[in-house]
């Protein structure tokens, strides 16, 4: 009976062993030993890597314009409508100056107290100046003068030319009556050298006292084969353009506003 307690008794206590083995997670694990970093030998034979095909893209802009060839590379240049003209060969300038012969005048219209209607004429032989054309027939403004010297003019009143001197061109202030041409316009154009009658405009500057105005003239000249010009050129302004006083004495009733300036000229044209 005893000997069967002791089987009882050691059957309990190996049963406690095992529910606290249960318990406790069982047995401790086995510690796996490290892993050694054994080097891998390098294989002669390299891998070689797997081609990946690169997408095509798209050409950018810049490189779209770049290919396209430009307007100015495909266009050519238009050529001018009217040639550009050729300056005037050195040498080929002529010059026109005026000679003994020549005459200045100015003509008014005006009625009298006595004789009534009137054309008052003065007139000088003091006139002098040069008119330069280029190669092309063209006027050169620089070098080309023509001048009066009004003090010089001489009506047949000398009560009209005092006046004049010393009221409406105040010749002591200002002697000279000057055109500057500066372009002519010919009513047939010459074709080559000039010979016999020409009919022409003149234009340029007119200075009476100190007002200067653009002015053309009307002209006709004869040329000879020896290089003489005659001819007489004329023009038209009133005494306000030039704020110019009109003539007023005593035997003068009225004055016309309109001044009719004349210049017969003589003289010769030759290479400058």
């Amino acid at each position: 009976m005893l000997v069967g307690n002791r089987r009882v008794i050691i059957v309990s206590i190996l049963i406690a062993i095992i529910a606290v083995t249960v318990a406790c997670g069982g047995p401790a694990a086995t510690p796996t030993p490290a892993a050694t970093n054994t080097p891998v030998p390098a294989t002669d034979t390299p891998v070689p890597p797997t081609a990946t095909p690169a997408p095509k893209s798209s050409p950018t802009p810049a490189a779209t314009a770049s290919a396209m060839p430009t307007a100015a590379a495909d266009m050519p240049t238009p050529e001018p409508d009217t040639p550009t003209p050729e300056p005037a060969a050195a040498g080929g300038e002529s010059v026109f100056t005026l000679g003994e012969g020549s005459v200045a005048r100015y003509k008014v219209e005006e009625v009298l107290a006595r004789t009534g209607f009137k054309v008052a004429t003065g007139e000088t032989s003091a006139v002098s100046g040069q008119v330069v054309f280029d190669a092309a027939g063209d006027v050169v403004a620089d070098g080309s003068r023509i001048a009066v010297q009004a003090a010089t003019l001489r009506t047949d009143s000398d009560r009209r030319d005092g006046y004049v001197r010393n009221r409406t061109l105040e010749t002591d202030t200002y002697p000279e009556v000057v055109f500057v041409p500066t372009g002519i316009g010919w009513q047939t154009p010459p074709a080559g050298e000039l010979r016999g009658v020409q009919e022409f405009t003149i234009s340029g500057d007119l200075t009476v006292k100190d007002r200067t105005r653009a002015v053309t003239w009307d002209a006709t000249a004869e040329f000879g084969a020896d290089g003489a010009v005659t001819g007489q050129a004329s023009v038209e302004f009133t005494f306000e353009d030039f704020d110019m006083d009109k003539p007023r004495v005593a035997v003068v009733v009225s004055v016309e506003d309109t001044i009719r300036l004349e210049l017969d000229f003589v003289g010769t044209i030759a290479p400058r």
